[in-house]
């Protein structure tokens, strides 16, 4: 069994992508910039985190990436019943159940999670089991689901 995670994580994201091209600002002058004629030294931490820190729309490449981790990860168990169990659940830390069949592998996103700003992490822990982490303001310790397919 191949370990497999996942994670959609709006700020972490961002951190990562300017602790990345902090270190290396070739990259950010290339892959951001589209300016391979940029001298590198010219380029400042500062202005690595203006352009992510400006970027309406760079979050939007962080979920599309988790969702097409989901599909790729859960396609090959498309229609087949999923049972998810709930721990910890609001702010009155409810427990529950529910069962859903798979169409999608981005339905163990949008069937599970509450539809508000949250960190989402997903993780393979044996052979059709996976455990997902949520957090939110109504949760912020987190949420955890177990979630079985058959």
């Amino acid at each position: 069994m191949k370990k497999w995670k996942t994670q959609y994580d709006e700020s972490q994201f961002l951190m990562d992508e300017i602790d990345f091209f902090k270190n290396d600002k070739q990259e950010f002058a290339v892959s951001i910039l589209w300016d391979e004629e940029r001298d590198v030294k010219s380029i400042t931490d500062k202005e690595v985190e203006e352009h992510f820190y400006n970027d309406a729309y760079h979050h939007e490449i962080h979920k599309e990436q988790f969702l097409y981790d989901l599909n790729e990860e859960f396609m090959e168990y498309v229609d087949e019943e999923v049972f998810v169990e709930g721990r910890n659940m609001g702010w009155r830390n409810r427990n529950g159940h529910k069962q859903f069949t798979l169409r999608r592998g981005e339905d163990m996103f949008y069937k599970i999670a509450p539809e508000c700003d949250l960190t989402y992490k997903i993780e393979k822990v044996k052979d059709k089991e996976y455990e997902i982490k949520i957090a939110h303001h109504d949760s912020p310790m987190g949420e955890t689901y177990n979630i079985k397919i058959k």
